[in-house]
């Protein structure tokens, strides 16, 4: 088990990190709302708590993406007149208010939860600020590839150890803490803030691939084995993403600077 924590999440970053060395800002923005933290810290307390308590941290995390969705929103409305630390201090502290505010009031069916989530979702997309793209190098350094996969590593294991401390809503709501996102979209910001908002308008629209992951996980978790269970919501997940990138990728240049 410990070693799956230390090979699956910094195999799917460098997998996420590439494709954003290729594609560029918005694509690498999708990509990174997939569940690439979630996933797989929901599937290993699947494994060892059980599926009760991971049907509840897959609610939660669900939930959690409506927070996220405003940290990107509320960074991109700043960032159009501030630098990025202005934008990041203010876009975490909206973060964590609604994160407190969903931990107070949680929603227990995860259809409901579900229904909230892409309508909130949608809401940040229909409000985003609009911006003007740039031309940038996509480099990506095989120093910092390998610190992005350690992170991963790390992270991962931090949350399934402290997850039976917490409990499963809190877990579920710190799965989707915004550390890579911050990263990205700061050091993007110190080239250009179109650079940072481009990564977080693409991470609203990836994040339909991650409510659709973990609205399976919490429906059917309990009903299906583990290993089927997390199969359909990976599948589900992945036909997502592709039909959003396919519909990114139209008005994005590949030339686009990464996140």
């Amino acid at each position: 088990m410990l070693l799956l924590k230390f090979f699956i999440p910094p195999l799917l970053i460098c997998l996420l990190s590439l494709a954003e060395h290729k594609w560029g800002a918005t694509i690498s923005g999708a990509l990174l709302g997939f569940p690439v933290t979630g996933g797989p810290v929901v599937f290993f307390l699947a494994l060892e708590q059980g599926a009760s308590f991971s049907t509840r941290t897959a609610t939660a995390s669900l939930q959690g993406l409506m927070a996220l969705a405003a940290f990107a929103l509320t960074y991109s409305l700043v960032a159009r007149s501030r630098g990025w630390l202005a934008s990041i201090l203010v876009a975490i502290l909206v973060f964590l208010a609604i994160s407190a505010a969903i931990l107070e009031a949680p929603l227990r069916r995860p259809g409901w939860a579900f229904l909230l989530t892409c309508g909130a979702l949608l809401a940040t997309l229909w409000v985003f600020p609009r911006f003007s793209t740039g031309v940038g190098e996509n480099h990506l350094g095989g120093r910092e590839l390998i610190w992005r996969m350690i992170t991963a590593a790390v992270l991962v294991s931090l949350l399934t150890a402290v997850a039976p401390l917490v409990g499963p809503i809190a877990s579920g709501l710190a799965v989707m803490v915004p550390v890579y996102t911050s990263i990205l979209a700061v050091f993007n910001h110190m080239k250009g803030s179109w650079r940072a908002m481009a990564v977080l308008k693409g991470l609203v629209n990836g994040a339909f691939s991650s409510a659709i992951f973990f609205v399976i996980v919490a429906l059917f978790l309990e009903k299906l084995t583990t290993v089927v269970c997390f199969g359909l919501a990976a599948l589900a997940c992945l036909a997502m993403q592709i039909i959003m990138l396919r519909h990114l990728h139209k008005g994005t240049p590949v030339s686009v600077a990464c996140k």
